[in-house]
């Protein structure tokens, strides 16, 4: 069970790492940079991310299904079962909000600087749930 805890809390705690470089360190640079760069390095980040979330989110959810159904037993389900829907939450709303931004912002719409900083606020929302559903889970495991 030791090795799934610390697949599960690797995994989960390297995308809230991530997303909260985009938006602590990434998106403040962009946002200082001449128009065309800015949208080019977005782009960019759109593309790249774009490619590897969808693969981090749903491994991650499923981790943390299965640390949740592990300790199924235990006192800390019910913490578990929260970290846990608080992700699923967290994940949908992403793919139903954040990504059909995201995918303008990457094809360079006519408006992406608008789209842009609509999807930064969704964005820093999304960091913080996700943070709180990781510091459940790493305070699940750590006990």
């Amino acid at each position: 069970m030791h090795i799934v805890n610390a697949i599960t809390l690797f995994v989960v705690l390297t995308l809230v790492g991530v997303e909260f470089s985009v938006a602590a360190f990434v998106n403040p640079a962009a946002w200082r940079l001449e128009l065309e760069s800015q949208l080019k390095i977005l782009s960019r980040f759109a593309l790249v991310l774009g490619k590897v979330m969808p693969v981090w989110y749903p491994v991650s959810t499923i981790l943390l299904v299965a640390q949740t159904w592990l300790d199924w037993y235990t006192p800390r389900r019910s913490i578990l079962l929260a970290s846990t829907a608080i992700w699923i939450l967290t994940s949908v709303a992403s793919i139903l909000f954040l990504v059909p931004l995201n995918s303008r912002i990457a094809e360079g719409a006519a408006d992406w600087q608008e789209i842009h900083k609509i999807w930064d606020r969704r964005h820093r929302v999304r960091v913080a749930a996700l943070a709180i559903a990781a510091v459940l889970l790493a305070y699940v495991i750590a006990r």
